[in-house]
């Protein structure tokens, strides 16, 4: 049995947490900086919870960051400044949507601490764990990862570079979340010209894959649209670091950041979970609004006549 901290038990953390205790290992966290939501799904999951993130690091054979992306630098640098009372090899795995070389970043200062560092990534909601979902990991030690977690869910390892799970959850969060934004974009066109109905219809008939994944996703942005955007935000400056322009993925990442300010309601609720009911509460936000025509006609101003 190993002892694994998880830093920190959200809905990601506590369904990882439960997965792991099933494996018939120890988990610990702290509760320090955190609230009653963080201490119900860690009842719940049934972690142990230390008084501090030193007890944490003095306990834990392996620590998960399990943090929003601007987090996961912070985690990282609190648990370096503990790693002398961490356990002989102890490991520490990133599993954040962070950007491919900022997971390299975290590697080179866990090993200047002298502790190892996997980088890891999951593709897929936290109540799928261990059904739909896939574990992806990189880094010299990724099999000791996949070893805790075995057969309690799909894992996929990609060699023993950090970054390379990083890598790949940008590569598949910005085609999932660039359907939904291209879908919501066309929706809300279709809702204004008295056709969402009809649309929908003939997304699912004409591309039933394309339907399917923004049935799964859409609605649960009410919940999950401030940490979809933060991963576009990631994706557009891997783009960038890999002397890319993200011309479309700027504009995912806008639609992301629009969706994130909206009241989307309780999207899970009842009423709530078809797409044409997630659109219309969209259009009465004013979400995609449009400038007013000078201003339009201003942005116009200086490209090309034939680019008009």
């Amino acid at each position: 049995m190993n002892t694994i901290g998880i830093l920190y038990p959200g809905e990601m953390g506590s369904s990882l947490a439960a997965l792991l205790r099933g494996r018939g290992h120890r988990v610990v966290t702290t509760l320090t900086g955190r609230g009653e939501r963080t201490a119900q799904l860690c009842r719940e999951a049934g972690i142990a919870v230390l008084p501090s993130l030193a007890d944490v690091v003095r306990s834990a054979d392996v620590v998960i960051s399990v943090v929003p992306p601007a987090a996961a630098e912070d985690v990282a640098a609190s648990y370096c400044g503990l790693t002398s009372l961490a356990p002989a090899g102890a490991l520490y795995v990133d599993l954040n949507a962070i950007r491919p070389d900022l997971a390299e970043t975290l590697a080179a200062r866990l090993a200047a601490c002298g502790r190892g560092f996997v980088d890891a990534a999951v593709n897929g909601l936290a109540k799928n764990l261990t059904t739909t979902a896939t574990l992806y990991l990189s880094g010299p030690r990724a099999s000791e990862v996949a070893a805790l977690v075995g057969s309690g869910m799909r894992v996929n390892v990609l060699g023993d570079r950090p970054g390379r799970a990083s890598a790949m959850k940008m590569l598949l969060s910005g085609l999932s979340k660039g359907v939904c934004a291209l879908f919501v974009e066309t929706a809300l066109i279709a809702q204004r010209q008295g056709m969402l109905p009809e649309m929908v219809e003939a997304y699912g008939q004409i591309y039933p894959g394309v339907t399917a994944v923004v049935d799964r996703m859409l609605p649960t942005y009410a919940r999950h649209a401030g940490r979809r955007a933060a991963e576009m935000a990631e994706l557009e400056q891997t783009a960038s670091a890999a002397g890319l322009e993200p011309c479309t993925l700027a504009a995912v990442a806008r639609v992301h950041e629009m969706l994130a300010a909206a009241d989307l309601g309780q999207a899970d609720g009842p009423g709530g979970r078809t797409l044409q009911s997630i659109i219309e509460r969209l259009a009465a936000e004013g979400l995609l609004a449009a400038e007013p025509a000078g201003a339009i006609e201003r942005s116009s101003q200086g490209r090309p006549a034939s680019d008009r």
